[in-house]
């Protein structure tokens, strides 16, 4: 069965530019009609924060760090027309660990930005079966749980 959305309203208050572009790429991809009066929407998603973070895991005998764990949370939220909220505010978290090694700095640093990259990927792609849960009538009352997914990158 083919899910169609209505046209969409996109309210980003914080979120970068990547986010941005390939939000509205996603929706493009998925015939969504974009408009530019919250009027004009059959759907309303707002974008509250995007946020990136990052923890050490590990450090190795000499106390240096050896492990990270990066996270990637996005902020939403989606009303109708008349301003019922259908999802209210909620977040898609992603978590990915990633071995670090001080004489590969730059190697790392291009790892963990690729990471970045990923998360923000599958956090749109997670936001866009959210969105076409609410066409096909599968979405509930109550928000859904975090989506949460692990993954162990050397």
């Amino acid at each position: 069965m083919d899910v169609t959305l209505p046209p969409v309203y996109l309210d980003i208050r914080s979120a970068s530019a990547e986010l941005r572009r390939e939000l509205f790429q996603a929706l493009e991809s998925a015939d969504v009609t974009l408009v530019n009066q919250a009027a004009e929407a059959g759907l309303l998603l707002t974008i509250h924060n995007e946020q990136r973070g990052r923890r050490v895991l590990a450090v190795d005998s000499g106390g240096r760090v050896s492990e990270y764990e990066l996270q990637y949370t996005l902020v939403f939220s989606v009303r109708d027309h008349g301003g019922e909220i259908l999802i209210p505010q909620d977040s898609i978290l992603q978590q990915r660990d990633y071995r670090f090694d001080e004489a590969e700095v730059l190697a790392k640093g291009d790892e963990e930005r690729r990471l970045f990259d990923f998360m923000r990927r599958m956090s749109i792609q997670a936001l866009m079966r959210r969105l076409h849960a609410l066409d096909s009538g599968a979405q509930d009352d109550t928000p859904a749980q975090i989506e949460t997914e692990r993954l162990d990158a050397d």
